[in-house]
Order: C-alpha cells, then structure tokens, then sequence
C-alpha cells in the first residue's frame, strides 16, 4: 500500500519516516500501512488480549484502573452540568470499569465493546448495560448526552465513522470525551519509532492535537480542554509489559516478582497520552 486518503482532511498519505507507518502530507495524521480483514479486530481483542497478551491481567487490576478513572471522571464533571440527568455512552468500554464509577454521577450509563469477554463480564458480573459488536451498527434507544473513548480511538480502523456516528446523535451541548497517544508530543518525536505507542495492528491510528482537533471540529465538535493527565501504573504491569511481551525476558520479571521488587503502584506522566473534551457546536 503506498498511498492512501487521510481521514482527517482527505489529503494523501505516504510513505513516512517511521516504519510501517503512513503520514500525510497535508495535515500531518499518521497511520498503520495495514489493511485488516473482517472479523480481524474480533480475534485480535479476545480473551487472551486483557489475560497475557497486551496486559498482564486487566481484571485484576480493577482498583487501579477505577482510581484512575475517578480522576479522569473528576475531570470531566468539570465540562459537564447536572451530570445526574444525563446520559453516557462509552465506545470501547472493555470489562465496563468506567462506566461502574460514572454510574455513580450519570442517570443512566451504557457501553459496547468489540471484545466479547469483555463485554460479557461487564454485562454479567457487573450488571451494566454493556453488549458486545461495533459501535457503527449500534442502535441507541435512547440518545445519550456524552460519549466517551479511553484510549480506544486509535485502535479502531475507521475512527473518522465513529467520531460521525457520535456527532449525529448528540445535541448540540453535548460531549465527547476521549484519550489516545499524542503522536506529536515530545517524547514521541524524541522516541521515534521506537516509541511505546507505535505497535499495529493494535494502534492502528496516530493524532496530534492539531490532527485531532481538526477531525472533531470537521464534524461539528468545539474543543473545550486537551491536557496531559497522568495514570497510576502498576509497576508490575509494566515489567510484564517491557520484560515479557516487548523483550522476551520472562526470567528477569520473574526473578524481580520473587525478589517483591514489582509490588507497588507508581503515577506517570509523560506528556504523551492526550486527554480531549469537545462540545458539540451544532
């Protein structure tokens, strides 16, 4: 594939200095060379994704990840008015660990992820409105007033559609709330293709805030805050990460794990990961 449409301003992208990747030549966007089959992300986000394969195991770590998402929630209340009679969709919900801590703010909250196991835990063990298959094909019964994205936007392949589909059924007032990689921060410029980002076919998508801002703003959203909100790590997790999966040193992370050198949670914040809030303008 040597060329393809830019999905924020319709411009060419080519060939980019980082391998594997296409940049365009107008706006800048970057995406993965890759063409995915049907039913491709379904085998990519099952079981073995949140048990070994991209985390360590996602379930068991679901007090970290709700002190996180209170964070990022308190966040968001900020940009939100009488949050206690609105609705929240979230695309990408995974095991619904959001949108338990938003159910305590919102009227109503629900999900959908393309991860069946996911879904199923989120739908059965934590008794949320959450159903398995891909947002594009959803059918709200009732329209909500926000929608949320963590970290998901740049793992799905046509994420211009889903920005679309979002955007048709918010009112005008209405959020979207989303985080992803920030492809032009610091640390990815300095990091190059070897930043931790880069790794399709999951991250499929890479935005700046200008190539963000530009496709939200193409479909009627006005940006209203983009920071760079830091995560509580497990520093287990990211040994697993770094020392399993990235570099094939399972006997170091399992000596360090003996040793009790792994057990205690970190807060990192490299610049990297933006979080974005945009209103709907019309």
């Amino acid at each position: 594939m040597s060329s393809v449409l830019c999905l924020v301003c319709g411009g060419a992208c080519v060939t980019s200095e980082l391998p594997g990747l296409l940049r365009c030549g107008s706006c800048g966007f970057v995406t993965a060379d890759i063409l995915l089959a049907p039913g491709d992300l379904e085998k990519i986000y099952g079981a073995k994704y949140f048990a070994g394969e991209e985390y360590m195991d996602y379930v068991s770590e679901r007090e970290l990840t709700e002190k996180n998402f209170r964070t990022r929630l308190k966040k968001l209340l900020q940009h939100i008015s009488d949050a206690g009679n609105k609705r929240l969709f979230e695309i990408g919900c995974a095991y619904g660990f959001f949108l338990r801590v938003a159910s305590e703010h919102f009227a109503s909250v629900a999900g959908i992820d393309i991860s069946a196991a996911a879904a199923t835990y989120a739908a059965e063990t934590l008794g949320l409105a959450v159903c398995t298959g891909d947002f594009i094909e959803y059918e709200f019964i009732e329209e909500p007033d926000v929608v949320c994205l963590w970290d998901t936007i740049e793992h799905l392949q046509n994420p211009d559609l889903y920005v679309e589909k979002a955007a048709a059924h918010l009112k005008a007032g209405g959020i979207i709330a989303l985080t992803t990689a920030d492809i032009g921060s610091f640390v990815a410029r300095w990091r190059g293709a070897r930043w931790r980002q880069i790794h399709p076919p999951t991250h499929l998508h890479y935005f700046s805030q200008k190539s963000l801002t530009r496709l939200l703003e193409k479909h009627g959203f006005r940006l209203r805050y983009c920071g760079y909100d830091g995560m509580y790590r497990s520093v287990e997790t990211m040994a697993y990460i770094v020392l399993n999966i990235r570099h094939n040193s399972s006997k170091i992370y399992a000596a360090l794990k003996r040793m009790g050198f792994l057990n205690w949670d970190l807060y990192l914040n490299l610049h990297d990961i933006m979080f974005v809030i945009a209103e709907k303008a019309r």
